[in-house]
């Protein structure tokens, strides 16, 4: 009987522990927290020390370290979600020039550095200064006074980002950008305002939450109208569509796949079965983009702005807006579960990101 004890402990120690999913997101008064998914409970209460908004965050490649931009779209922090601890700041603005990002923040996918896009503005005695948009490199191990080790000219409107397997980093804007943060060489990945779709107005984009990183995809939502004919006199329809990069291949495609009949602030496709997409703003939606069909659709209790799926494609996370993260059988849609923010601060536009770790 013993040397059966032993020999369950010995397998239960050679076993290696099962992979969990962590969400990590922030919240008012200026806190980052990182909750088991699994078992709804918070599991960190990190204090920023800096004021949250607008919470974009991007997750380094080992998920240890949570980017997070936050002072009004001005500064970078970095936090280890394990200790907590304050790993890279990067405040942007100085006493003359300010610089936003607006919703610009990237990781390179060796995690080796960090990417915005910032916007600067010269303060001068009679007015301001609108000078040209920056893509700035910095080193992720660049400490708590961090500054570019490289800048090149960026295009304006630059919103939401992703870095793709080979290094180019993605840029929601005008147009979907690839930028080489080695040369600065910009290229259009996906045509976005100027795209060739005769039957169609051009996109309306919504670009603020960079999600998706579960199935290695940059996909970005757009509603456009769809007319009869190329003269465009005609409406036919209002569509809800998406244009995806694949961050693994450099593959893209653009695809309409519903009409429009609801608002949906951000959506995420299932990393196991890519047809199901899932949208949020007052209701949840689910989409089989191959088929345009509507699956189903719940009222929610509230708006969230953002949504986030598991990476085993089960459970459905939105978050955003008010002060909880809502939990939904992604088969069903069923509500199976919440968890709260502690201090009650709402977490407004923040990024909500789910993370893998053993």
């Amino acid at each position: 009987m013993k040397n059966a004890f032993l020999l369950t402990a010995l397998l239960a120690a050679a076993t290696p522990a099962a992979a969990k999913d962590l969400l990590v997101t922030v919240a008012k008064p200026g806190n980052l927290y990182v909750y088991d998914a699994a078992e709804r409970a918070l599991v960190k209460d990190c204090p920023m020390g800096t004021e949250m908004s607008p919470g974009v965050i991007q997750m380094s490649p080992d998920g240890k370290t949570a980017y997070v931009l936050v002072n009004r779209w001005q500064d970078v922090i970095g936090i280890d979600i394990e200790t907590c601890e304050k790993v890279f700041y990067a405040a942007q603005s100085t006493d003359k020039i300010t610089r936003r990002s607006i919703a610009s923040l990237a990781v390179a996918a060796d995690g080796s550095e960090i990417y915005t896009v910032r916007n600067p503005t010269r303060k001068l005695v009679d007015r301001y200064e609108v000078m040209e948009p920056e893509f700035a490199v910095y080193a992720a191990d660049g400490g708590l006074e961090a500054e570019p080790v490289r800048t090149y000219p960026a295009p304006r409107r630059s919103t939401v980002m992703q870095t793709g397997q080979d290094g180019t980093v993605y840029i929601g804007g005008h147009e979907i950008y690839g930028m080489d943060p080695a040369s600065g060489t910009l290229k259009v990945a996906i045509p976005n305002a100027s795209w060739d779709r005769p039957l169609h107005s051009p996109p309306d984009v919504l670009a603020f939450w960079p999600i998706g990183t579960q199935n290695a995809e940059f996909m970005l939502m757009y509603t456009a109208a769809v007319f009869s004919d190329e003269t465009q006199t005609e409406l036919a329809d209002f569509v809800w569509g998406f244009s995806s990069v694949d961050l693994e291949t450099g593959d893209t495609t653009v695809q309409d796949f519903a009409s429009l009949e609801v608002l949906m602030f951000s959506g995420v496709r299932d990393p196991n079965a890519e047809n199901l997409l899932y949208g949020v703003y007052t209701q949840l939606s689910k989409h089989d983009v191959d088929t345009r069909e509507l699956i189903k659709r719940v009222d929610l209790p509230h708006t969230y702005y953002v949504i986030n799926i598991s990476t085993d494609g089960k459970e459905i996370y939105v978050a955003g807006t008010n002060d909880d993260i809502g939990v939904y059988d992604a088969e069903t849609l069923e509500r199976i579960g919440e968890m709260l923010v502690p201090s009650g601060g709402d977490m407004g536009t923040a990024t909500l990101q789910v993370v893998q770790v053993d």
